[in-house]
């Protein structure tokens, strides 16, 4: 390997870290850089529900902290947002106007929430959970505030409605079946979870969608489809996520929802890898892309990645097939597991 490669990584999660500890263990001179668009290193976003409630301190979120990667010999660039990249020039363009050249690329930027196409002109009122920056722009709301609207009902929504719960928060919950990407909620399975919320202070909603929502005084007023008018002090929105790749589009990278990669995490360009949750990867199986979500997902795909940037040949190999528990429903799934049990 030429002396003077400079490995970038774009992206700061598990995916882009395991993959830079990979490469400074086996390329032990080689620069390495990770430019990340949020402002803190390496961190647990599974906890930031619980440092809401301040069950755990910010030293917890960490997995890394700042002096580790000065330790590694690993340049890390925290708050600056990727523009574009070149892949003709191996550059890329921070939003600040600085430029990184590098010899290989590793994208791993992980998802960001999802706005429903219906609800875009009301992004405005929207809240959402996750990131670390969205958190602490809420935190102190959130625990003044006492009148919650949340739609959806993805993974996160249900540890944060009994967070709420907890809080001795009013909370309105809307259901959407489709909101458990990549699969939906059966009519056996919205039940069992009703059943699970009894217990909560929980008004749910069920086979009911938005009519609108508007400011009212310092909150929102929220009418849904079934003549329900509610005013709140919040309104969140919990509907999954989508790969945070924006940036890449144009370049001539292939991309779907996500960007496409081999099973070896290889895009259609040269020294351009993608991996985590960004990452749409061919599965033979069964002819097509898919995603995979979940922490060892992405950690199992960081290092395959680094390894064949290296020049090795490694494939993915899928996630066994599991269950998880989802408030009392089993769902069976080839991507979960439990990140806190990790932790």
């Amino acid at each position: 390997m030429p002396a003077n490669d400079h490995y970038v990584i774009i992206g700061n999660g598990p995916a882009g870290n395991h993959a830079a500890s990979t490469l400074r263990d086996k390329d032990k001179d080689a620069k390495i850089t990770i430019v990340s668009d949020e402002a803190i290193p390496f961190y647990y976003k599974p906890r930031l529900t619980r440092y809401i409630l301040d069950e755990i301190d910010a030293k917890d979120l960490m997995v890394k902290q700042l002096s580790s990667y000065s330790d590694s010999g690993i340049r890390l660039r925290l708050g600056q947002p990727v523009d574009r990249i070149d892949p003709d020039s191996k550059t890329v363009f921070l939003h600040h106007k600085e430029e990184i050249h590098y010899t290989k690329l590793i994208i791993a930027t992980g998802s960001r929430a999802r706005v429903l196409p219906t609800m875009r002109s009301y992004s405005d009122c929207l809240k959402f959970i996750s990131s670390y920056d969205q958190v602490m722009e809420y935190k102190d709301d959130i625990k003044q505030a006492k009148r919650f609207f949340i739609f959806g009902g993805d993974l996160v929504a249900f540890t944060f409605v009994r967070l709420l719960s907890k809080m001795n928060k009013q909370v309105s919950l809307l259901i959407y079946p489709n909101a458990f990407w990549p699969f939906n909620l059966n009519e056996e399975m919205e039940a069992a979870i009703a059943q699970s919320l009894k217990g909560l202070s929980v008004d749910l909603l069920v086979k009911d969608d938005i009519k609108a929502i508007a400011e009212s005084g310092n909150g929102y007023r929220v009418r849904t489809t079934k003549g329900k008018e509610l005013n709140v002090d919040m309104v969140f929105s919990f509907n999954g996520l989508i790969p945070s790749v924006e940036f890449a589009r144009g370049c001539g990278l292939d991309i779907d929802h996500g960007i496409l990669v081999s099973e070896t995490m290889q895009t259609n360009i040269p020294d351009i890898y993608a991996c985590g949750s960004c990452a749409q990867i061919y599965n033979p199986d069964i002819n097509t892309y898919t995603t995979s979500i979940g922490w060892p997902n992405a950690v199992a795909q960081g290092e395959v990645a680094a390894m064949n940037l290296l020049g090795d040949h490694k494939v993915i190999e899928s996630a066994g097939r599991k269950y998880f528990d989802l408030e009392g429903v089993k769902v069976k799934t080839t991507w979960w597991e439990d990140i806190e049990e990790r932790a």
